[in-house]
């Protein structure tokens, strides 16, 4: 068997060549895949060579990091301990990788005394020897970040794809590899209360079956199951690590199914459940009962407790796809999440006692605009994922995820997930989120740190550990993460928190520079989540044909609805939307609001809101106080044009206190902001002079409108432009307009280079 695998796209194949007749000359028995044999199967070469080789070098670029089959054999190694990595062309490794030593080939035609070729030549040297890789080294790494699915972990499962066809179930990739799989007897079902034997025993054959079809078990054969049972418990016992035991009774077209899982080494019941059935298709039953009993004991029975999703057995098709559309959903980019929630649905139809994969589609669902329905569906993918497996930490994860990340049981459900994984950094995040901004300031920003320890280019938790210490104005620290991520090669994600930090401290100019730059120097794929920030610096400063010309993930309604044109809102309402789902797809809401009073239908406005809730209370509870503080104002004023002027001050009540639940709680900057929501709502009140204060407080502490939302030219918002005529209004509304004006002229010409123009 060959010492050392080689991993390649095929379009560096003149590389690979060069590095296998490299590592012979050093004294290395190589394999790469131009030495197949032509009698043998491809796919079982493969997994013969990989699994049997001692260290696999993994050659990356550009072309080896869009390789599914390049990354699953890296992910493999990797958690075999027996990965070396070279890039050829510069590119960072994709995560985790380039948390690893990495020798540097760019421009390597063969060289013996290269320095890379030596430091790959001493990673296989340590690596034969026993010693595990290293960390990379942060500073040296040469390329950009990468985000989307360039930065996702490749499954194990997509390897083993290629053997599919050979092998029904991956087994899983983490534990103690030479360990035995755990003995399963499925002791012949006992027949109690006249049910028909054929029926009793066809169950029992099917379930037995369905569990044998799992590598990590070893199912004992029917005969002596048989015999085990005869002979008694003792034996059986002594036998199998574990015991499947099962009565079948029947009712008037039912029939009741009382299953248990049993411990043999201490008689402890490991799981016990009853599955009641209309009794019509005997043999379609009979599949699905052992379907049912099978999704329960292999997640009980995975390797390392089935708290990893690698731990969990399945098809390699299924994990491959299962673990494209987790790294989809991980990197957060919004237009994935379409492709992700068809891939995730596929993989539960594929295999539906696959636990991971009801998780995830819990995730993604959450994540889908659609109001309750959709938190209802997500709620109930992450119990399945639970009861199929209650030791995976990312079906605990998800639960707390799919309720909002809010309340007691969301919160001891992301607690119980990073008690079974510590290493779950989505679970760090979404705890942190949970917590108290105030209160628990402290754990939070330790969570976020956390996780950023276990991935540390993970925008997510980055921008949140970045948000505390903006709240509390620690420029300092901020600057430093900027300052840790440019070392990293995160072009993206540091210009990202450059732009946030600019944007508190006041320079709009320098935030739009420092995002036009980061976009301008990043490769097409990876601009989109720096135009998130960056759109929204531009529309501040009033470049709105710049905006929509220059980011394709702008929704078709919004540029209209950014000049408050109304036919932005005819194209919303062809769409039909669950009104509450309109209502939360901020920053769209916002400028939709504005636009149907401008525009005259503020009747169907309030009428949209009644549909919503039928209180401030239950339109709080269903959206958030958020929603409540800026979407209130402007109800309320469509409310009193449609004459109901009761409800109207009910709304204005509900959203003033809620400004005043959070003023306490905001630093300097954010008292500003809900100064500026005070003055709102005070002028739909009719408290113009109380209004006028509030407004002139704020823009003197440094406010600014965030448009979408509220436009920089205060006269166009409804509720405020109720104030039009006062002193201190105009006073401020100029200021605004001055600031905005030499922002633009401190910033000066520009171009974005490289998008997609929207048409």
């Amino acid at each position: 068997m060959a010492e050392v695998f080689i991993s390649y796209a095929r379009a560096n194949e003149d590389v690979a060549r060069r590095v296998a007749s490299g590592l012979k000359a050093s004294g290395f028995e190589a394999w790469w895949d131009d030495q197949l044999p032509a009698h043998r199967a491809y796919t079982d070469v493969i997994e013969q060579r990989l699994r049997g080789a001692v260290a696999v070098v993994v050659l990356w670029s550009k072309d080896a990091a869009q390789s599914q089959w390049v990354r699953a054999e890296a992910d493999f190694a990797r958690t075999e301990n027996k990965l070396v990595q070279a890039q050829l062309d510069g590119s960072l490794p994709p995560m985790p990788f380039n948390q690893i030593q990495c020798a540097d080939l760019s421009g390597w035609k063969g060289n013996r005394k290269h320095r890379g070729w030596l430091k790959l030549v001493d990673g296989v040297s340590a690596v034969v020897s026993g010693t595990p890789p290293q960390l990379a080294e942060p500073a040296r790494t040469k390329s950009r970040f990468k985000m989307d699915r360039r930065t996702a972990i490749a499954a194990v499962g997509a390897l083993l794809l290629l053997v599919v066809a050979a092998v029904m179930f991956l087994p899983g990739m983490i534990g103690a590899g030479d360990d035995k799989p755990p003995r399963v007897a499925v002791l012949p079902f006992k027949n109690v209360g006249g049910t028909d034997d054929g029926l009793v025993e066809g169950i029992w054959e099917d379930t037995r079956h369905a569990l044998s079809r799992n590598p990590q078990l070893i199912v004992l054969g029917p005969n002596t199951s048989e015999e085990l049972a005869e002979k008694g418990m003792s034996a059986a016992r002594n036998a199998a690590d574990y015991l499947v035991e099962a009565s079948v009774r029947t009712a008037p077209n039912r029939l009741r199914i009382s299953t248990s899982l049993v411990r043999s080494k201490d008689g402890a019941q490991i799981w016990s459940q009853t599955f009641d059935r209309k009794l019509d298709d005997v043999f379609a039953l009979q599949s699905e009962i052992a379907q049912e009993i099978e999704g329960r004991i292999r997640g009980r029975l995975a390797k390392g407790g089935g708290i990893k999703p690698e731990n969990i057995a399945t098809t390699g098709e299924v994990y491959a796809l299962y673990s494209d559309a987790r790294s989809k959903i991980r990197g957060r980019d919004m237009e994935q999440y379409d492709s992700a929630l068809k891939q995730l649905q596929k993989v539960v139809a594929m295999d539906p006692n696959f636990a991971p994969g009801w998780a995830t589609l819990s995730v993604a669902a959450a994540f889908e605009e659609g109001g309750t329905s959709n938190a209802s569906k997500a709620e109930g993918f992450a119990r399945r994922a639970i009861a199929l497996a209650p030791n995976l930490a990312a079906g605990h994860a998800a639960l707390g995820f799919a309720l909002d990340q809010k309340g007691p049981i969301a919160q001891a459900s992301f607690r119980k997930a990073i008690a079974l994984d510590p290493s779950d950094y989505e679970a760090l995040n979404w705890l942190a989120n949970s917590l108290d901004r105030k209160e628990q300031r402290d754990e939070r920003f330790e969570l976020y740190s956390r996780a950023l320890e276990i991935e540390p280019l993970w925008w997510p938790a980055t921008l949140n550990k970045l948000g505390i210490l903006l709240e509390d104005e620690n420029y300092v620290a901020a600057n430093k993460e900027r300052e840790r991520l440019e070392k990293l090669g995160a072009t993206v994600l540091a210009g990202m928190v450059g732009v946030a930090i600019e944007v508190q401290r006041g320079d709009v100019s320098e935030a739009a520079r420092i995002g036009i730059n980061a976009f301008n120097s990043s490769p097409p794929d990876e601009r989109g989540l720096i135009g998130v920030e960056l759109i929204f610096v531009l529309l501040k400063l009033g470049y709105l044909d710049e905006a929509q010309a220059n980011f394709s993930f702008i929704p078709p309604p919004a540029p209209y609805l950014w000049r408050n044109d109304p036919k932005g809102l005819d194209m919303i309402e062809a769409q039909h939307l669950p009104v509450r789902t309109f209502f939360s797809s901020s920053p769209l809401a916002d400028a939709a609001i504005r636009t149907y009073l401008l525009s005259g239908r503020g009747a169907r406005l309030a009428a949209l809101y009644r549909e919503a809730a039928s209180s401030p209370a239950e339109f709080e509870a269903a959206l958030g106080d958020v929603a409540l503080i800026n979407f209130g104002p402007p109800i309320a004023l469509a409310l009193q044009q449609a004459g109901d002027s009761d409800e109207a001050l009910r709304l204005l009540a509900a959203a003033e206190s809620a400004v005043s639940a959070r003023y306490g709680q905001a630093n300097r900057s954010g008292r500003a902001g809900l100064d500026a929501d005070y003055a709102r709502i005070f002028a739909v009140q009719g408290r113009k002079a109380d209004a006028a204060a509030r407004l002139s407080a704020s823009v003197q502490a440094g406010w600014v409108p965030e448009p979408p939302a509220i436009l920089t030219d205060l006269a166009l918002d409804p509720p405020l432009a109720l104030l039009k005529g006062d002193p201190r209004f105009e006073q401020s509304r100029q200021k605004i307009l001055d600031y905005i004006s030499r922002e633009r002229a401190e910033l000066g010409p520009f171009r974005l280079a490289g998008s997609p123009v929207k048409n």
